[in-house]
């Protein structure tokens, strides 16, 4: 019974925190358009739901430009990610329609997060030279290649759009495995649950060099990419008591 009443109350406080925050930081973002405000939205409600994070580095990685790559779990990946990766000044592909949502998508836009519409050839060509763009000028992209969220935490196929991303701009990829979030949050779910141990795994593998591979090497660069993530989703396993 009290279980569920701090899930009830928590789940109240998040939504309390979402009607007042999503308008208010959307209209903030768009007059100032400092991703500041992203980090700072997404740290509040990592904090609301009181999720500790626990990073695991198969080595250090130096502070640089990067593709990184990850599984997708959750909505709850995009705050997490947001966070640990705050050094790399990362912005989000995310689809097209999330653009039109009022304040949301007015905010993520100012915030320079990329439009992705993957029935449109030629929107999808703009994409990329969006995101190309984005890279010279020092920003680092994160891309979710399986292109939609995990049901049951398996790895799905991925896209193969989105490695033409690194291959033409000869930007390395950083493999991310991400588990946990779908214990709190689970695709097309809207209640938080509050499992007893709410931690997030993060494994952050060792960069992918792309500057012998050519736009010929999709595949070849997607499987790499799967191979080292199912790693990480491993590693995390064995040496932490997940869920």
């Amino acid at each position: 019974m009290l279980k569920k009443f701090q899930e009830f109350f928590q789940n109240f406080l998040v939504w309390i925190y979402l009607l007042i925050t999503v308008p208010t930081f959307s209209i903030i973002a768009i007059i100032i358009r400092k991703h500041f405000f992203a980090r700072l939205w997404c740290k509040g409600l990592l904090k609301i739901l009181n999720i500790k994070i626990e990073i695991i580095k198969e080595k250090e990685l130096p502070k640089n430009i990067y593709v990184f790559m990850s599984n997708h779990q959750s909505q709850l990946d995009i705050p997490v990610l947001e966070k640990i990766l705050e050094p790399y000044n990362i912005r989000f592909l995310a689809k097209k329609s999330l653009f039109k949502i009022p304040f949301f998508g007015w905010g993520i836009k100012a915030l320079e997060y990329i439009p992705v519409e993957r029935k449109d050839p030629k929107e999808g060509l703009k994409s990329v030279l969006a995101c190309i763009e984005k890279l010279k000028k020092g920003i680092s992209l994160v891309i979710f290649p399986e292109g939609t969220r995990s049901s049951t935490g398996e790895l799905l196929p991925f896209k193969l759009g989105g490695f033409v991303i690194p291959l033409k701009s000869k930007v390395n990829v950083v493999p991310v495995s991400i588990w946990g979030t779908r214990n709190i949050l689970p695709k097309g779910a809207l209640w938080f649950r509050n499992p007893s141990n709410k931690k997030v795994w993060v494994y952050i593998g060792k960069p992918i060099e792309i500057k012998d591979l050519n736009n010929r090497n999709k595949e070849r660069l997607a499987q790499m990419v799967r191979e080292r993530i199912l790693k990480g989703l491993e590693i995390i396993k064995k040496n932490k008591e997940v869920e």
